[in-house]
């Protein structure tokens, strides 16, 4: 199946308007999903991809790509969309066991000044 490349959204192209995008980003939980899935399925499965572009807005991708249809990412970026789903549900059940991990310490700057 032919995937339709110029749909995926470009560095300046947001397919939703940009309020509902900061909605998104500041709602968490059941009030995200229920946004998201008010988005049409394939302006969802583009939204998904633009996140997933931006390094920063990788975590919201792959929630919205865990409400989006298989069938509409792929129509959208063929094999990619494959990568897409499959990544957010990796994403999904590593998430699930972050608790039991230990936490790292980043590194700052007052750390590395000590010496």
């Amino acid at each position: 199946m032919a995937a339709n490349r110029d749909l995926i959204p470009n560095e300046a192209t947001c397919p939703v308007p940009l309020d509902l995008l900061a909605k998104l980003l500041r709602c968490e939980g059941e009030l995200r999903d229920d946004l998201v899935r008010a988005i049409p399925a394939m302006e969802r499965a583009r939204l998904a991809f633009f996140c997933y572009n931006r390094v920063h807005l990788r975590d919201l991708a792959f929630r919205i790509t865990l409400l989006c249809e298989l069938k509409e990412l792929r129509i959208l970026a063929g094999t990619k969309g494959d990568m897409l789903y499959q990544q957010a549900t990796e994403y999904g059940i590593f998430e699930e066991h972050d608790h039991l991990m230990p936490k790292r310490r980043g590194v700052t700057l007052a750390r590395t000044a000590r010496g």
